[in-house]
């Protein structure tokens, strides 16, 4: 089995994507961005990269770059985002669930939350799950209380292009 890094790189190519935003009655309801994105070796495999995904959020279109990432020396997975929007460069660390493929990673302990109306950290997770050699699911959930509940926000059933 594939370790560090490598466990990732099922993600190089081009993907459709099916995208969901969770609505207010707890419902997935069928988010109009993104439709595509193309996943790219850095460094020989050594990051991950995502150039732009543009993502429907409150109606409003939000651009993020993504890079992933895996430290030898912490044995923890990285993930940054940056958006056009807030200008934000947020940092989620993890690690694989157990024996699965699903691949956990959120900002509790980064210092990269974004902040609430009222100034307290609003903590985001990602959980990506590798369904298959042709797709994998993206869950993001948000936390209010310093994650000790997530609660579902989006999801995004990617499709390897033919």
């Amino acid at each position: 089995m594939a370790t560090g890094i490598e466990r990732l790189h099922f993600m190089f190519g081009e993907w459709d994507i099916q995208a969901y935003n969770m609505c207010e009655a707890g419902d997935w309801v069928e988010s109009p961005l993104p439709k595509q994105t193309i996943i790219e070796s850095v460094f020989d495999g050594a990051f991950i990269e995502e150039k732009e995904v543009p993502m429907s959020i409150a109606g409003t279109t939000i651009r993020f770059y993504i890079m992933w990432s895996y430290d030898q020396y912490r044995q923890t997975y990285r993930m940054l985002a940056c958006d056009d929007h807030d200008g934000l460069a947020d940092i989620l660390e993890g690690n694989y669930a157990g024996n699965t493929d699903a691949i956990i990673v959120n900002n509790l302990n980064t210092g990269t939350a974004v902040l609430d109306e009222d100034g307290k950290p609003v903590y985001l997770q990602l959980a990506s799950t590798k369904n298959s050699e042709n797709s994998f699911t993206d869950v993001m959930s948000e936390s209010f209380d310093n994650g000790e509940t997530w609660l579902p926000v989006y999801r995004a059933e990617h499709t390897r292009k033919c």
